[in-house]
């Protein structure tokens, strides 16, 4: 008679009901979050430039410096303004302390009190206008130093030392934010209801491999578009 043969191995499973990921797989495009244009705000000439092409810079790092001379003499001559009628209120306010204790000994009526009032208030708002135009022209002095206004990389610097720029024309330079970044990509129709599902958990995890070794990138589904 034939061999018995060996007894099979058979292995068994608890058959259960489990949430299953679902992944889905699609080319996308890196793109940057942000992409700012740096103009100046004045018209004026680049006295020195502080950025190459191509640097990584970090959001307030000096990158370019207007010819600020004209801002400069205005705030000296606003300064010296304010100290001309800064005295001019000082002599009125003797004026009206003097006018008050003659008021006191009934030497003069309360009319004359009164304009010395009025001279001092007018001095003293004289004085207050001039504080405000020396600080609107420090406003117009910042205006020549140019900041990045984010963190990121820059591309081409498009001016150098003596070029002449245009408030909100001239464009010197743009800066990409690098950290974080963001990939668009598509989806077929059937998988849209799976996305949305995802973007209601606080968005679903997403794997971004660059292509010839570029690396490997996680981060998260943050929008849908209609």
């Amino acid at each position: 008679s034939a061999p018995a043969a060996p007894p099979v191995s058979v292995t068994t499973f608890k058959v259960e009901m489990k949430d299953l990921a679902v992944r889905l797989r699609s080319a996308g495009v890196v793109t940057p979050i942000r992409t700012v244009d740096v103009k100046p705000q004045v018209n004026s000439v680049i006295t020195k430039v502080n950025v190459k092409d191509g640097q990584y810079v970090k959001a307030g790092d000096l990158l370019f410096s207007l010819d600020a001379r004209t801002e400069e003499a205005n705030i000296a001559k606003a300064q010296a303004q304010l100290a001309k009628d800064s005295a001019a209120l000082a002599d009125a306010q003797r004026q009206l302390r003097r006018a008050q204790d003659l008021l006191a000994r009934q030497f003069i009526s309360q009319g004359s009190v009164d304009s010395n009032v009025a001279a001092v208030e007018g001095w003293q708002a004289t004085v207050n206008a001039d504080r405000a135009a020396i600080d609107a022209t420090k406003v117009a002095q910042s205006y020549a130093r140019i900041s990045a206004p984010q963190s990121g990389r820059v591309g081409v610097v498009n001016v150098s030392t003596g070029s002449a720029v245009e408030a909100n024309k001239t464009v010197l330079v743009t800066i990409t934010q690098i950290s974080p970044i963001a990939v668009t990509f598509t989806l077929p129709q059937r998988n849209i209801a799976d996305a949305l599902v995802g973007l209601q958990k606080d968005g679903a995890p997403v794997t971004a491999t660059l292509p010839d070794n570029g690396g490997v990138f996680q981060g998260k589904l943050q929008f849908v578009d209609s």
